[in-house]
């Protein structure tokens, strides 16, 4: 198990008491344009939490869908073999420094094709030892060397928000360019079409955990 065992033990404990870890469903509409282009037979959501991340893909029930996180015991196993693809979404600013190249070391052998996105801005709640959550902040360029140190390549991606560092580990070809914009604006339509009808919010709370 990669990572700080005294960090994982208090994100056991978060997740024991209340609902915690469901951000990845914001980039749904960034993310999966991606993910329907690489038509993974296996999807490995690696650092979970509690999202409903894999579940509202709707990939289809041939494709296997894996979810690890070292801190909830449902999902502290991982798969016994590599993913298609792996998804790590807002999880390595959780990560400390020393520990990040061990946790990417650990990604990569479970995939080599990753969506990897980092949050660079300061969370709003400390740690108990009075850190602050994202315990390691560094900027756009920091991560996409560190994440192409381990991967060979790391090709920043669009998301919503500037203060994220996105990328994917893969080199896509003109046409999967052209095909990933196409669905993009469908993921635009969808995502508009839900905010006009109020359900904009409807895949964030994930359980009344308290």
């Amino acid at each position: 198990m990669a990572g700080n065992p005294e960090l994982i033990d208090y994100y056991r404990k978060t997740h024991e008491r209340r609902v915690y870890g469901t951000s990845s469903v914001k980039y749904l509409r960034f993310l999966r344009p991606w993910i329907r282009i690489a038509a993974p037979k296996s999807i490995l959501d690696y650092g979970c939490g509690q999202s409903r991340f894999l579940d509202i893909l709707g990939l289809g029930e041939d494709v296997a869908l894996w979810r690890y996180d070292p801190a909830i015991a449902e999902y502290a196993g991982k798969p016994a073999v590599p993913a298609d693809l792996l998804v790590n979404i807002d999880v390595l600013e959780h990560i400390d420094e020393k520990d990040v190249d061990g946790v990417l070391a650990d990604m990569r052998a479970a995939s080599r094709r990753a969506l990897i996105v980092v949050d660079t801005k300061a969370a709003k709640h400390t740690l108990p030892d009075g850190r602050n959550a994202h315990v390691t902040l560094k900027p756009h360029r920091w991560w996409r060397e560190r994440i192409a140190a381990h991967f060979g390549l790391a090709e920043p991606i669009a998301t919503p928000r500037r203060t994220r560092a996105s990328f994917k580990t893969w080199v896509s070809a003109p046409a999967e360019r052209m095909r990933y914009r196409l669905l993009r604006l469908e993921e635009d339509a969808r995502h508009v079409a839900r905010w006009a009808q109020g359900r904009h919010n409807e895949h964030w709370k994930v359980s009344t955990t308290k």
